[in-house]
């Protein structure tokens, strides 16, 4: 069998799968990225790590043969067809080996058989319902930042996804603070589901090489099925308990602040520096119309920053990780930023003002 694609469109397939790749298995099989190729030249390729499988589609330029399929290893393939130019890769395959050749360079590498390849299961049953994708990676983007990184912690190491009437929302969390993005959906799914942080990284990847605005989005009770252009990405879902987000909203607050959001922005940055040879916090202070913001290290200095500020409430000293200030002010995309205090023991809720949809919580670290 023999075919010719073009690199420029073969290799962003390739990364899109290729996330999916399980980067430790005790089978070497789902180290590789599965090719199968038809009588008329379509070939659709296919990664899985059993948690999360991928599978996207191409059209040889040229194809000859009988249709087939075979396993090539992920991090060899890919790496192989990035060093080529973007130009006409030919591919001839054997009972064993596949040759990749452009112009006078020529590779020879090994393939596995597709039979101990696990199917791709599409999902027939169950709900669905169509989503703007640009809003939709929004929303991934805005919440993904929060959730935990440890994966032995399974009910905060992913995104929850809460179906309200018609409202979904995405929730993230780790312990120390929270991220909630809301948009609005015509048809819910019924139940709420948590899906991996893994799963959650490879659909958002997945979703910045989309070329249309549109996608499907399916639950069978077990999986989540995310379909756009000639990409499919079916997540397990996770079986734990996402917490009661809920619990951690703020009911009242004593004191609200309107800062610019630039210039709060670039004031952590400059906290930070100082911080991160200290306590790993930044105090603020807010009296009268301003905004104060302190760092120490006992051996590098410390650091002050004052910004202006529209004040509603009581004065009020409180101290953060700065780290989680700056991660969740980056996301704000308004010009003015709404923060609300209730006490230096209590957390903070992140607000961008005139901007409906998300919101951050940020736990405080305790004033010594």
């Amino acid at each position: 069998m023999k075919f010719t694609l073009e690199r420029k469109d073969l290799l962003p397939k390739l990364e899109t799968v290729a996330m999916a790749v399980a980067p430790k298995t005790v089978k070497p099989v789902l180290a590789g990225i599965l090719f199968r190729v038809s009588q008329d030249g379509e070939i659709s390729l296919m990664a899985t790590d059993l948690e999360t499988s991928v599978k996207t589609g191409i059209k040889s330029k040229h194809f000859e043969g009988e249709a087939s399929a075979f396993v090539v290893e992920a991090n060899l393939f890919i790496e192989i067809i990035r060093n080529l130019y973007d130009a006409d890769i030919k591919f001839s395959l054997d009972t064993t080996n596949l040759s990749i050749d452009q112009g006078k360079s020529h590779f020879l590498i090994p393939t596995m058989s597709a039979d101990d390849y696990p199917d791709f299961d599409t999902i027939s049953a169950g709900s669905s319902f169509k989503e703007s994708l640009t809003a939709l990676e929004l929303m991934i983007d805005r919440t993904l930042f929060c959730a935990a990184r440890d994966e032995f912690m399974r009910n905060l190491n992913g995104i929850y996804w809460e179906f309200d009437g018609d409202f979904f929302r995405l929730v993230a969390a780790d312990g120390f603070r929270m991220a909630l993005a809301e948009g609005k959906v015509g048809t819910a799914l019924g139940e709420n589901f948590l899906l991996s942080l893994k799963s959650m990284k490879n659909l958002h990847n997945a979703m910045k090489s989309a070329k249309s605005d549109e996608i499907t989005i399916s639950h069978d009770g077990s999986r989540v099925g995310f379909s756009f252009d000639d990409t499919e990405i079916v997540a397990r879902v996770v079986e734990a308990d996402f917490p009661d987000y809920r619990k951690v909203l703020p009911k009242a607050f004593k004191t609200r602040v309107k800062v610019d959001t630039k210039a709060f922005l670039d004031a952590l940055r400059r906290g930070s520096i100082a911080a991160r040879f200290g306590s790993d916090s930044i105090k603020l202070e807010l009296v009268d119309g301003q905004i104060r913001l302190m760092s120490s290290s006992q051996d590098h200095g410390e650091s002050l920053d004052e910004l202006a500020v529209s004040k509603d409430g009581d004065d009020l000293t409180i101290a953060f990780n700065p780290r989680f200030l700056s991660e969740a002010m980056k996301k704000v995309d308004s010009e003015e930023t709404e923060l609300n205090f209730v006490d230096a023991g209590s957390a903070l809720q992140i607000n961008p003002v005139g901007v409906e949809g998300y919101i951050y919580i940020v736990m405080p670290i305790r004033l010594i």
